[in-house]
């Protein structure tokens, strides 16, 4: 079977359906209403001729006199449509038949006066009709002088059958206007509504015309409600929404190349430089040793950048694994350090420990190992010389509170928010003068680890300088 794919084909087809269901529903009804009358009309009309007839029966002593005659009642003699009727004593002995039987019988049927009893079947003559039967005591002469003695009253049958020739053509008829009523209803219905629902979806058009308009260049137009229906509104507004969001994300895209390539510019700019200036005449050993040192650091500043790149699209592909495992923070705290205790001594910084002997936390070890390693690479190159960097540790219900702080920091404290967005950087002014702080990657990377781990991560910015990452992790279960 062809599925039905289009939305109008749908409407249309459903709206047939339902029509075509109802009007013949109502076809259906209206016919049995008027067959339940038109059989009742004529029920009624053969039982009250039934009654007439029977108080026409007279009994005289012990014999029935019939007073009707076929000479009276014309509809009984033979004709193509001549009706019938014949009388029985309650013994069975036929005292009267009409004329139209001839030797034939109809079939008794034992009804009351007030309630005949009827039935459908074939007349004698092979037509279709019905036939009424009553059982009733026929009238008495009580005052005739000729009786001496009281004599029992006789029963009497008797039964009338009629063609229904007229009503099964009345009924045929109306079958036929019903059928043709009902088709010519739906047709026109359909046409209506094909015109309708074309008409109706017309705005899904203009929709549809409007969708293929906008383009990568074009992300900033929006759908315009205009005069569509209200079904549609929701519709428009979220198609606005995912414009909303493409054009975010075409934009972050774009930011994300400019700022990959500008972040790689200058590492690539000073690798270059310090192999010229190596290549630019012969030097000692001590000297290629320098700058190959210094270009092996810049090298290491660029991988660092890429794997950070390569985390952060993992998770937001989703495709980030986590182990859970107990770790002792403070064993893992002091393990990230050995690798920047050197630049800490290098740049002359008091480094502060606030640590319990041990505390357990239920995290992934590896994912938490990177994140601090990043928050130590901010806070040991962020500080400024001779200043200080804090770690402390705190539990609190259940929670492990971990702060990491520098001083030195010239982030305003209404900007300090921003400092987990990708490639952000500080006052350019600031900058320029050599006070500014750029955050690439590494927060914005901490911000995702620690929230995907269950935790969470603040920054804020002390009244005199100090920079502080919180993070906040659940304990592990003793």
């Amino acid at each position: 079977m062809r599925i039905v794919k289009t939305l109008r084909a749908r409407l249309l087809l459903g709206t047939a359906l339902g029509t075509g269901f109802v009007l013949t529903a109502s076809a259906l009804v209206l016919y049995m209403i008027v067959r339940a009358a038109l059989w009742a009309e004529f029920d009624e009309a053969l039982g009250s001729k039934a009654r007439s007839l029977a108080t026409l029966v007279e009994q005289e002593r012990d014999e029935i006199d019939l007073e009707f005659g076929e000479h009276s009642l014309p509809e009984f003699k033979p004709s193509g449509h001549a009706e019938y009727y014949q009388v029985w004593t309650s013994g069975g002995h036929v005292l009267a038949r009409s004329s139209s039987l001839g030797d034939r019988d109809l079939d008794p049927l034992h009804g009351r006066p007030d309630k005949p009893a009827y039935k459908t079947t074939p007349l004698p003559d092979g037509r279709p009709g019905r036939t009424v039967g009553i059982t009733f005591a026929p009238r008495r002469e009580e005052d005739n002088a000729s009786w001496q003695t009281p004599q029992e009253p006789i029963e009497v049958t008797l039964v009338i059958g009629r063609g229904t020739f007229e009503t099964d053509q009345a009924l045929g008829r109306l079958r036929l206007l019903l059928v043709c009523g009902c088709a010519g209803a739906i047709l026109a219905s359909v046409a209506v509504l094909s015109w309708l629902v074309r008409r109706g979806l017309k705005p899904l058009g203009y929709v549809a015309a409007e969708i293929a308009a906008i383009g990568e260049a074009s992300l900033s137009s929006r759908l315009e409600p205009g005069d569509a229906p209200g079904e549609l509104a929701p519709i428009i507004t979220r198609l606005n929404a995912l414009l909303n969001r493409l054009e975010s994300a075409f934009a972050r895209e774009k930011a994300i190349t400019a700022d990959v390539a500008h972040e790689l510019r200058t590492p690539l700019a000073g690798l270059r430089a310090t192999l010229e200036v190596s290549l630019s005449k012969e030097r000692g050993a001590t000297s290629y040793r320098e700058a190959m040192a210094k270009s092996l650091a810049i090298c290491k500043q660029m991988q660092r950048m890429a794997e950070n790149l390569l985390e952060l699209a993992r998770a937001d592909a989703g495709q980030l694994e986590v182990t859970s495992d107990a770790v002792d923070l403070v064993a893992l705290l002091t393990d990230c350090w050995t690798q920047f205790a050197d630049r800490a001594t290098e740049r002359q910084l008091e480094v502060a420990w606030h640590l319990p002997e041990s505390c357990h936390i239920t995290t992934d070890r590896t994912k938490a190992c990177l994140v601090l390693n990043n928050i130590f690479d901010n806070a040991t190159t962020y500080a400024n010389t001779g200043g200080h960097v804090t770690i402390a540790v705190h539990s609190e219900n259940n929670r492990v509170n971990v702060r990491v702080a520098n001083s030195g920091s010239c982030i305003a404290e209404a900007e300090v928010g921003r400092v987990f967005d990708r490639f952000w950087r500080g006052d350019a002014a600031r900058a320029a003068k050599g006070n500014g702080r750029r955050y690439g990657l590494g927060l914005a990377l901490c911000r995702k680890l620690v929230t995907f781990l269950g935790g969470s991560i603040s920054a804020s910015v002390d009244s005199d300088g100090t920079f502080v990452i919180l993070m906040v992790f659940g304990r592990h279960p003793t």
